[in-house]
């Protein structure tokens, strides 16, 4: 992945979570910030609102869960989109894909401590190498992909050409990372810190970029991205 573009996915990733991060706001009496971690993890991997709820009186469950749904779209457009231009190709397949992808993540919140206002809340996971395994995929398809354009496999005017090449890339990359779920596998345990933070009002929220670095290590695109 070139430099502009992971930068772009890094810009898009953190929009998609700031969609999540934007709603919450724990009630500051009585504060559990280990229940409202497990709970913003399980809206964001599971699509699980009842957690959330708690800390979102004022959302109705559509809108908690056009959140979540959004945030599904960001990351497939963010992170997929980043490796072949999807163009609407595929693309409610790949968010359905991306959601079950999510599901299967592993976590545990071990335990938070005050911080000053803030808390410090410990997440262990075990990251999935999917991503690992569909970047390595997608690296050996485009060199296939490359000498079958060679040997003129697409024919027709320019357009058709083009539309031809994106539809059978878009196909492609579908089954390479359905295979790549198909076989991820679950690496060792890493524990990743997250802050809470007191806001003015005395509620509390997630600190959106440390989300996004707990994204980046269970899914490991920090290593894809270089």
């Amino acid at each position: 992945m070139n430099k502009s573009r992971q930068n772009r996915c890094k810009r898009a990733l953190l929009i998609s979570v700031s969609v999540l991060i934007c709603f919450l706001g724990g009630c500051g009496r009585k504060f559990d910030a280990v229940h409202y971690t497990q709970a913003v993890l399980d809206w964001n991997f599971q699509g699980n609102i009842d957690g959330i709820r708690r800390y979102e009186k004022d959302a109705t469950k559509e809108e908690l869960m056009q959140g979540y749904q959004t945030a599904v779209a960001g990351f497939t457009q963010a992170v997929i989109g980043s490796e072949f231009p999807m163009d609407g190709y595929k693309e409610e397949e790949f968010k359905e894909l991306v959601s079950k992808i999510f599901t299967t993540m592993r976590y545990e919140v071990i335990k938070a401590e005050k911080k000053g206002k803030n808390y410090e809340v410990r997440v262990e996971i075990r990251p999935s190498d999917v991503m690992i395994r569909f970047k390595n995929a997608l690296t050996t398809d485009s060199l296939k992909l490359a000498e079958e354009t060679a040997q003129g496999k697409y024919t027709g005017t320019e357009e058709e050409i083009q539309e031809q090449l994106l539809r059978d890339i878009a196909n492609r990359s579908y089954e390479l990372l359905a295979v790549s779920f198909e076989h991820q596998e679950f690496l060792e345990k890493k524990e990743i810190r997250l802050t809470v933070e007191r806001k003015k009002d005395g509620s509390y929220q997630m600190d959106a970029e440390d989300f996004e670095r707990l994204i980046n290590k269970i899914l490991c695109l920090d290593e894809i991205q270089g």
